[in-house]
C-alpha cells in the first residue's frame, strides 16, 4: 500500500505510521472495499455511510456527520469535523461518482468516521485511482479550496492507494468528549 500524508501546514510527513489508525489503513485493502470487515459494522466509535453523486448529498453527508458526532458526545469540535467529513465526501463525488447518477451499485464511494482519543477520524474510500492534490487557491474562484480547508481543520491528511486501485483519503480531526 501506497500511503502519503501531510502534517497542519500542508508539510509532507515521511512517517505515518503512528498517525494512521490501523483501521484506516486496512480501508484501502479491498475492492470493493469491505468496511463491515475491516471494521466491524457494529464496532463502538465506527460509522460509516455510502456515498453517491445526488443534488442532496451535502445535506445527507453532513447531518450523518452531526448525527454521530452527537451520539458519540462530542463536546468541541464537531462543526470541523462535519467540515472535513463534507470536503473529503464532495471530492469522492466530484471526480469519482459523477456521472454515475442512479447507480446503485453499492461499494462505489464511502465515508467513515473513527472515534479516536481526543480526535475523530474521518476517511472516504474510492473506486478512483487518481491521487488527491490540492489545488492553488485562487481569490475569485469558487472551487478546489476542499484539501485546503481539510488541511486548515485537521492536525494530519494523506491518502493511501490499494494494489488494487481503490483510494482512501483521510484526516485526523481533534475533537473532544
Amino acid at each position: 500500500m501506497i500511503t502519503h500524508g501531510y502534517g497542519p501546514s500542508g508539510e509532507k510527513l515521511a512517517d505515518l505510521a503512528g498517525l494512521i489508525p490501523h483501521e484506516i489503513g486496512n480501508l484501502a485493502l479491498s475492492n470493493p472495499p469491505d468496511w463491515g470487515l475491516a471494521l466491524g459494522v457494529s464496532a463502538a466509535g465506527f460509522a460509516a455511510k455510502s456515498l453517491k453523486a445526488e443534488e442532496t448529498s451535502g445535506v445527507r453527508v453532513r447531518g450523518f456527520t452531526r448525527t454521530v458526532m452527537d451520539r458519540w458526545g462530542v463536546a468541541a469540535g464537531e462543526e470541523a469535523v462535519v467540515a472535513v467529513a463534507w470536503e473529503l465526501a464532495a471530492n469522492a463525488i466530484q471526480h469519482t461518482l459523477r456521472g454515475q447518477g442512479d447507480s446503485d451499485l453499492p461499494g462505489r464511494a464511502w465515508l467513515g468516521l473513527v472515534r479516536r482519543e481526543e480526535a475523530v477520524v474521518c476517511a472516504v474510500t474510492d473506486c478512483s485511482s487518481v491521487p488527491p492534490i490540492p489545488q492553488t487557491l485562487e481569490p475569485m474562484s469558487g472551487h478546489g479550496r476542499g484539501l485546503y480547508l481539510v488541511d486548515r481543520l485537521s492536525s494530519h491528511w494523506g491518502w493511501s492507494q490499494s494494489p488494487s486501485g481503490t483510494k482512501t483519503v483521510w484526516a485526523r480531526v481533534p475533537a473532544t468528549w
